[in-house]
């Protein structure tokens, strides 16, 4: 019998990533190729085309039905005219009628949206968010990416820049975000920020053991941050509490407003554990309103680095087009 499948491409700053993915979010087939900015936007095309041209090939050899091709991008994308408007870290895709260009070298319908929503898709159909109605997806890496999913539908809104949720300003003096404005959340938990806050303070004379780990020449990563506060180190350990309790404050406000089952966290930073979720899950139960805090689970991601070109994949299944 002939199996049907979908290819899902993530586009990333460091690498493309996509796969061949069943409707129940199998992956069968992954690759990925470093995206070189530098080159710019001609040779990222080619790539991807001769990519996902010999993935489709070797599908139909093992008869597999490529069903059509979903891409998950940065930045702000028409996911009606399938357009991107520019991607944050890759020069050369200013107003990029994507979608047709990919549509006419494959052969197959193609479906384009913010990489932030193909992860909340993924995370709904098939993880963390599997059975629920409306659930927020937050990935915390560089910056602060956010999907929603309401009534069991991604929601986009208007002109298809929903969920920015990295962009909730809490603090109007705080530090200066990449958009311009001051104290987004961004600037409290995306992994850059965290890091730099770190070296700030260290720097203006906190005591801590990472002082002495820097010196011996161990990266500062969030991860390492965790180490430090798992040996008890104060000076971290009151980091990731005020990180958490930002967060936390951010998913109060958002519980009240949407009232979801599930707020999935996923990316670097949400992988510390309870380093991270004891503060935001305690602050959002003290700031949102009770009835709203009761309801929702505030829980880690499931599918991982992947989740990305699943859930771009998943378009394909989902799409009503």
């Amino acid at each position: 019998m002939e199996k049907k499948a979908a290819i899902g491409v993530d586009i990333g700053g460091g690498s493309v990533k996509f796969g061949l993915v069943t409707s129940s979010g199998r992956v069968l087939e992954r690759g990925q190729f470093p995206t070189n900015p530098r080159g710019g936007k001609k040779l990222l095309f080619d790539q991807l085309v001769g990519q996902l041209r010999s993935l489709i090939s070797g599908a139909e050899a093992r008869r597999i039905k490529v069903a059509g091709v979903g891409l998950g991008a940065p930045g702000p994308i028409d996911v009606e005219r399938g357009f991107v408007y520019f991607f944050p870290n890759i020069p050369g895709w200013k107003n990029t009628p994507i979608r047709a260009e990919l549509e006419r070298a494959l052969r197959r319908p193609v479906f384009v949206d913010n990489d932030a929503n193909g992860v909340a898709l993924a995370e709904f159909l098939y993880g963390a968010g599997k059975g629920m109605r409306n659930l927020i997806a937050l990935t915390l890496g560089t910056g602060v990416g956010g999907g929603l999913v309401l009534n069991g539908r991604l929601f986009h809104g208007e002109a298809f820049s929903a969920a920015e949720i990295g962009h909730i300003v809490l603090d109007e003096k705080g530090s200066r975000c990449s958009c311009g404005n001051r104290g987004c959340l961004e600037t409290y938990v995306g992994s850059g920020y965290f890091t730099a806050k770190v070296r700030r303070r260290l720097a203006a004379g906190a005591k801590s053991i990472l002082s002495r780990w820097l010196k011996e020449g161990r990266e500062l990563t969030p991860r390492l941050v965790a180490e430090a506060a798992q040996k008890k180190d104060r000076f971290a350990i009151l980091l990731w509490e005020e990180t958490g309790e930002r967060l936390g404050t951010a998913l109060a406000g958002l519980a009240n407003v949407l009232n979801p089952d599930r707020i999935i966290l996923g990316g670097g930073i949400a992988q510390n554990g309870s380093m991270i979720f004891d503060p935001v899950i305690r602050t959002l139960r003290k700031k949102a309103f009770p009835i709203a805090a009761r309801s929702v689970k505030v829980v880690p991601a499931a599918l991982g680095p992947e989740s990305g070109f699943i859930g771009a994949a998943a378009q394909v299944f989902v799409s009503n087009h």
